[in-house]
């Protein structure tokens, strides 16, 4: 039986922004950086802020990136106060991603990127040594060792992999510390347990899994290439609503929260972070889903959101066009939100 928790009927604060005003010059792009879009947001133990940018959007089904397999998406630093710290990673690094979705820094400062149109997932030490590639480059499928647009990676506790699957396919892989397979969890569909498209991925203190699972039905086909992705995604299922799903750390199903329309989470102490219909944030308790508190209007998309040790709110938001707004750095690409000084 599906457990599904609606407990949106919570006193909403008066302010909009629940205190949080936006940093109006931060980052301070250089003059000269070139980027599409903002994908991917992290912060690290030092203060220091890193952005994923889609540099060049070479999709899957493009001339180029049939002929060299590679983008040119980057990963960008920055301090609090908006400075550039220049390009993260090795200077012969052409590109981290064939398409650059989520990044991740663990407790242990290693990195995580997810390469959506280049079927990877890679972890990296804090100096840029790459130290484990899980998927091949440009070969998509469903088994052990292929993913079809991987969306998210967490690491656990027990230091085991999870990796939300979930552009073209629709489940979560599980993989030892080595990068061996352990099991995939999940199929498409909308009872407990199914997927359409697991978007986003975390673990909360207590070692349960939540996952940002959106509506599928025709995502995003013109990335794809014939056969890519299967027939049955392309229909929308009727009355669908997107939802967080928790599960243990095994990956069996616990029960979902259905009065929140995420793209992205994240989790912070014993709060989950919540996008909510794309643009606005829901700060959840972790056991209940009650949500603490709201802050409206952040982002486009809030696409991947990160906060650092001061509590001020990171953004990176793809597709501002939507919004009528600018790409790259005329744009809101990203965006720091604090309470103080």
């Amino acid at each position: 039986m599906c457990e599904s928790h609606d407990v949106s009927n919570q006193t909403e604060t008066r302010d909009p922004r629940s205190g949080y005003a936006r940093v109006e010059d931060w980052p301070r792009y250089p003059e000269d950086m070139q980027f599409e879009m903002g994908s991917g947001v992290a912060v690290d133990r030092h203060g220091i802020i890193y952005l994923f940018t889609r540099d060049v959007e070479h999709w899957a089904a493009h001339p180029l990136a049939m002929k060299d397999r590679m983008g040119k998406s980057s990963i960008s630093m920055f301090t609090r106060e908006g400075d550039y710290l220049g390009k993260w990673g090795p200077s012969n690094e052409r590109g981290f991603a064939l398409g650059a979705h989520t990044l991740y820094i663990e407790k242990d400062g290693n990195f995580w990127t997810t390469d959506r149109d280049g079927h990877l997932v890679k972890k990296y030490a804090p100096d840029g040594t790459l130290l484990l590639t899980l998927g091949e480059l440009g070969k998509w499928g469903d088994g052990p060792d292929r993913f079809n647009g991987p969306t998210a990676v967490v690491q656990q506790r027990n230091g085991n992999i999870v990796v939300a699957d979930g552009y073209w396919n629709s489940r979560l892989v599980f993989f030892t510390p080595e990068g061996e397979f352990i099991r995939s969890v999940g199929e498409w569909g909308r009872k407990p347990g199914q997927f359409n498209t697991p978007h986003a991925l975390a673990e909360d203190s207590k070692g349960r899994l939540l996952v940002a699972d959106l509506c599928g039905g025709d995502f995003h086909a013109y990335m794809t290439v014939p056969g890519q992705i299967p027939p049955h995604r392309f229909k929308r299922e009727e009355g669908c609503k997107s939802r967080i799903q928790r599960f243990d750390e095994h990956g069996n199903y616990i029960d979902e929260w259905t009065h929140i329309a995420p793209l992205s989470i994240a989790t912070y102490g014993d709060k989950v972070y919540a996008s909510d219909k794309m643009s606005n944030l829901a700060i959840l308790n972790e056991d209940t889903g009650e949500v603490l508190d709201r802050v409206e209007s952040i982002a486009i998309y809030i696409h991947q959101l990160a906060m650092d040790v001061h509590g001020d709110l990171y953004t990176a938001s793809v597709y501002p066009e939507h919004a009528g707004e600018k790409r790259g750095r005329l744009g809101p690409s990203h965006r720091r939100w604090t309470r103080g000084s």
